[in-house]
């Protein structure tokens, strides 16, 4: 009954907003509120307060109400001048002063008697220093910041780390290849207030920018293009949802009254960066690896109608190349005529196991001389280009290690740019517009082996995004939104630098197959490594294409009564994730050669070995696969909201924030009905849309009900108090691979395995083998993975709260500390399903995946809690110095780090045990006790009008004048360690070996620590038990068989990170406004080695000890720019 009363509640509320012009709209816009009083403090109604642009001219009027307040909202962020007039009082100007996004400004006037042609000037340089009207915490980067700060690879993204709260496991991901502008992996997207990398927000304009299948960005802006950025991390108005996280909010630049603009270029080549610590700390040291980084563009902005109509423009394109040489190991001239003589320095002898000699046993290949009858290997053999002979001489006596030494030239490339038009039809409405558009590639562009292909992926994307507000009087204004996004992954394609094979590579070697999407020809696999082996060549990719289009519907509605400013709305987004992925097996398959052709297994001892190359010659394969999908899947899902949020001023000093947000995620469905799920329950397997089962197969929540609470109190003028409550709601993406249309018979593999010969009872049967002239198999491989959802899977629910406490020390500089929890329930959590219940049982799942499959569940039963003290001193601009330093002393933790787990981090994201979700509680993954992070800017005093030098002639003070630092820098005290084990487990107990842990007997005294034994123990003891398993001195032990070890995740630490990037910068002028700016970044400055996470299995060989490092090497970076 309460679910059909919610579900009426919910179309009620579509009606209603389909009937009105109040839908809902994420905040990427500025307000001013204030009150109008007398000298004595008496309210003036009807007060005429203007709120002007200075950039564009563009002003709007308002009218205090009968309490003397007013507010202007939607203004778009920038430098504003405030004017108010009234009758019988003199007219008084305050500013110009700082708008910032998603920032409620509170300017009180007070008016003074006098003739209205009287005006008073009242100086508010910046905006308020203390926020009074809000409980939101976050933190708020200006233009100046975002370009001063050294931004490793131009990656906006990496200012979110100088937030509190906020924390990245992959700091060193920043710059070079691993951002390329367009980053497609979660390593740079920073871990807030103890949640989720995948559970961020991100949004351009108001629109989003997410890629919604893996929980990544879609698009990343060029800083040159952001006129501010606003990470909001607890706390936020109902207006915002979707998230767990952080609410990044980026905002494009808008052109003004005057013509400006830039053209840059950024150059980075490896002759001037540091080598790196692994390279250096190699017993032979490792040159560093050659590359060359080049980021150029533009902008321009200005009117098109003066104080009407404005456009700005950016463009940024991104190159990135590296070079360097690859030693593969290829057939020898001898081996091409069937010649494998020189494998009998191996001891290796060849045997035709399908001809039987007189004693019953495989004869011999007369001095490892065999026939050549694998067509791949005649079309090789006899194309010289296509298939090289060796050019590099090796000390290996097969003469194959190593023998052939070619150039490789990989690349990067981004090429993006935003347009945007902001249009003042007259003082009731406002139009902007905007599209943006990015194109990236990276691939090789050479490969001296053409039968080596290369993959290669292209991320296009486009987005569209327009808005209007609407003054229908002062006290009601509207702002509708509506935006379309198109975000492309293009990845793992296979292409043919050298031409030959193309898309007709299997017809050319002889080999079956339909019609190719992907360049190449079929993997052809050899086993064994070292002396020897031959390389493997052919290719067998896996590409993955997901197209995500995003249409956005949204509005927000303002009235202004009394002393309530209030918001209406609601949003409607409809997610199309459409996508394709051929399956583990591969595009163009697979052929496997073992060795067991050619091999003996008659002698004693284990048998002659044989070897996987002559497998290979003789056309004789132990194991054939592709896969095969039936078409893309287009999977469709609406995400509606709806809010209302009152912001009332109590008292003048005392603002309340209440509102409420409600969500509605329609569970994900197939436009086909090509999913499957398992119901876990009865072990049935059900199909979307039949006998009665929805077309998503799980089970709608009606019930996402959040609640948003928070104060401003101000204490006294100097002191402001801050706390707060809310609740957020958000389900993660999960990627393509756990998704229900993944399971048969919408996705299935073809998979065919020999049997290799043998001697049973003295009798030897020859075995069966499958060979390139057949082809591919046409049998179903039996179903031995299922991916199922739970059907009470919800979105994670997560309370937040806070206390803080502002303080102004001087008018340019505050502090502020504070208590910030939170708590998290229903978080997504992978689970590894068919996990016997108790030894000897027969699996869960056993008629879907067999004893010794696995399911793999999607659940959303882990949970999360974060406490933290949070510190920020913000230091204004003052005598040339501006800066802001965040400190977080905190504890997060979790029992489940996600399907994505963490990034650089050991931490599973399965479960040790699927029944004990318990044991799984420790510190997660990104848990820090202590974090540090530090941005600033100083122009040195030297130079004209400063002071120093105000007297030095050109030359002099072109040389030494006017130069700038900036810099930043992160500090993390040790991430988590998880000490892992070998899984003893039987088929008795099936569990995800990858999880098992060790027991621990003793408390670890770390005592001489050092890199190459970071797990130091006292004098006496030692780190791992022996094979006779405990015995009073020893840490850690192997867990019995078929039990769980007792070792908690998490529970030591890896070294402490820093890392500190630096910036000189100076300006020369040419003419008025005209100028050449000169910048040189140095990224880890110092070039500290922060050392890495140390070897976490007891049973390696290098068990504690760290080869690597977190930070990447010092690079320079030089900047040239020209702005007018």
């Amino acid at each position: 009954m309460m679910g059909k009363t919610i579900r009426y509640v919910y179309w009620a509320c579509i009606a209603m907003l389909l009937l009105s012009p109040a839908a809902f709209a994420q905040t990427v816009t500025g307000s001013i509120r204030g009150a109008v009083t007398d000298e004595a403090g008496s309210v003036i109604p009807g007060a005429t307060v203007t709120v002007t642009n200075a950039a564009t001219g563009v002003h709007s009027t308002t009218i205090t109400n009968g309490s003397g307040e007013y507010s202007v909202r939607f203004l778009q962020i920038g430098q504003y001048k405030l004017t108010v007039g009234a009758a019988g009082f003199g007219t008084q100007e305050v500013g110009p002063f700082s708008l910032e996004v998603d920032q409620l400004a509170k300017i009180d006037v007070k008016l003074k008697v006098g003739a209205a042609t009287t005006t008073v000037n009242v100086s508010a340089e910046t905006s308020p220093i203390l926020n009074t009207e809000s409980a939101t915490l976050g933190e708020t980067f200006t233009e100046n910041t975002i370009n001063s700060v050294p931004l490793n690879g131009r990656d906006f993204s990496q200012l979110t780390v100088y937030t509190p709260g906020a924390v990245s496991t992959s700091f060193g991901s920043y710059g070079g290849s691993s951002s390329a502008e367009r980053d497609t992996s979660s390593a740079t997207s920073p871990n807030v207030n103890g949640n989720r990398q995948q559970s961020n927000n991100y949004l351009l304009d108001g629109q989003e920018i997410n890629e919604n299948l893996n929980n990544l960005i879609g698009y990343n802006p060029s800083p040159d293009a952001l006129a501010q950025m606003r990470v909001i991390t607890s706390n936020a108005n109902a207006e915002f949802g979707n998230v767990n996280g952080g609410e990044i909010l980026l905002v494009t630049k808008s052109g003004g009254n005057k013509f400006h603009g830039s053209a840059f270029g950024f150059l980075e080549n490896y002759n001037l960066d540091a080598n790196s610590w692994t390279n250096d700390n190699n017993p032979v040291p490792v040159p560093k690896n050659p590359f060359t980084q080049t980021i150029f563009g533009g902008t321009i902005g200005g009117p098109i109608l003066r104080d009407r109509l404005f456009f700005f423009a950016d463009y940024e394109g991104y190159r990135w190349h590296q070079g360097g040489l690859t030693n593969y190991s290829v057939a020898p001239l001898a081996f091409r005529s069937g010649d494998l003589s020189a494998i009998q320095a191996l001891n290796i002898q060849l045997y035709d196991t399908q001809t039987v000699g007189p004693n019953g046993q495989p004869v011999p290949f007369q001095n490892n001389h065999i026939p050549i009858l694998n067509p791949v290997a005649q079309y090789l053999f006899s194309n010289q280009a296509a298939y090289p002979l060796p050019n590099n001489p090796t000390s290996d006596p097969t003469g194959v290690f190593n023998n052939f030494v070619g150039p490789t030239n990989s690349f990067q490339r981004n090429d993006q740019g935003d347009v945007r038009i902001d249009w003042n039809l007259h003082q009731s409405d406002v139009i902007s517009g905007r599209y943006s558009q990015g194109y990236a590639q990276n691939g090789q562009v050479t490969d001296p082996l053409p039968v080596e292909f290369p993959s290669a992926s292209n991320y296009p994307d486009h987005f569209f995004n327009l808005t209007w507000t609407h003054t229908f009087n002062p006290s009601i204004v509207n702002m509708a939104r509506a935006s379309y996004g198109r975000i492309r992954f293009n990845s793992g394609v296979s292409v043919d630098p050298s031409g030959i094979f193309g898309l007709l590579g299997n017809q050319k070697v002889g080999i079956p197959s339909k019609a190719q999407q992907t360049a190449g020809f079929s993997l052809q696999a050899f086993n064994g490594s070292g002396s020897g082996a031959v390389s493997n060549f052919g290719v067998n990719p896996t590409p993955e294409i997901f197209i995500d289009n995003i249409f956005e519907y949204a509005d927000d509605l303002t009235v202004q009564r009394g002393r309530h400013l209030m918001k209406f709305g609601g949003e409607f987004i409809r997610y199309q994730q459409n996508s394709f992925y051929p399956g583990n097996n591969g595009e163009l398959g697979q052929f496997i050669y073992n060795g067991s052709y050619t091999s003996n297994p008659s002698i004693a001892q284990g048998g002659a070995p044989g070897y996987s190359f002559a497998d290979f010659l003789l056309n004789r394969s132990n194991d054939v696969a592709i896969g095969n999908v039936n078409g893309r899947t287009g999977q469709r899902q609406w995400r509606d909201a709806f809010y209302a949020q009152d912001d009332f001023k109590v008292m003048p000093n005392l603002t309340l924030n209440l509102g409420l947000r409600y969500e509605y995620d329609q569970p994900i469905y197939e436009v086909n009905n090509k999913q499957a799920n398992l119901n876990l329950a009865t072990g049935a397997i059900e199909y979307a849309g039949v006998d009665g089962n929805s077309r998503a197969l799980y089970d709608p929540v009606y019930t996402n009900f959040m609640p948003r609470i928070g104060f401003a109190y101000q204490v006294k003028p100097r002191i402001v108090i801050r706390g707060g409550f809310g609740i957020t709601n958000y389900l993660e993406g999960t990627g393509a691979n756990l998704r229900l249309t993944q399971n048969p018979p919408f996705h299935t593999d073809f998979e065919q395995q020999g049997q290799s010969p043998s001697v049973s009872n003295g009798v030897y049967s020859p075995g069966t083998f499958y060979t390139t002239t057949a082809g591919f198999p046409t049998t179903v491989v039996p179903t031995t993975t299922f991916y199922a959802w739970k059907k009470n899977l919800r979105p994670a629910f997560i309370s937040e709260y806070s206390l803080t406490t502002e303080y102004e020390l001087t008018s340019t500089s505050s502090l502020t500390v504070g208590y910030i929890g939170e708590g998290g329930h229903h978080l997504t959590d992978p689970q590894f399903g068919n996990q016997l219940l108790a030894p000897g049982t027969t699996a869960p799942y056993a008629n879907v995946v067999g004893q010794n499959g696995v399911v793999k569940i999607t659940a959303s039963d882990s949970a999360m809690n974060y406490n933290a003290l949070q510190a920020i001193y913000r230091q204004r601009y003052k005598a040339g110095l501006e800066f802001t330093a965040n400190y977080t002393y905190a504890k997060s933790l979790t029992d489940d780090v996600g399907y994505y787990g963490v990034s650089n981090i050991q931490q599973q994201f399965y479960q040790q045990n699927a029944y004990d979700l318990h044991s799984e509680w420790g510190p997660a993954g990104e848990d820090v006790r202590h974090a540090l992070s530090v941005t600033g800017e100083y122009d040195l005093p030297f130079g004209h009008g400063m002071k120093y030098g105000a007297g030095w002639n050109y030359a002099v003070n072109s040389a030494l004048g006017g130069w700038k630092i900036s810099g930043s820098s992160v500090t993390y005290s040790g991430f988590p360690v998880t000490i892992t084990s070998p899984a003893n487990y039987s088929s008795q107990v099936f569990a995800y070996g990858g999880a098992a842990r060790p027991n621990q007997y003793l408390p670890l005294q770390i005592q001489n620590r050092s890199i190459n034994h970071w797990f130091g123990t006292a004098p006496g003891l030692t780190d791992v038990c022996g094979p006779n398993g405990f015995d009073g001195t020893c840490i850690y032990g192997q867990q019995p068989n078929n039990t769980f070890g007792n070792m908690r995740p998490g529970s030591l630490r890896a070294p402490d990170f820093n890392n500190i990037d630096m910036a000189v910068a100076k300006s020369f002028p040419v003419w008025r406004e005209n100028r050449f700016d000169f910048r040189a970044d140095f990224f880890n400055a110092f070039n500290i080695a922060s050392y890495g996470n140390p070897d976490n299995g007891i049973t390696d060989s290098s068990f504690g000890q760290i080869t690597s490092t977190r930070s990447t090497e010092r690079h320079i970076q030089f900047e040239l720019k020209y702005a007018f």
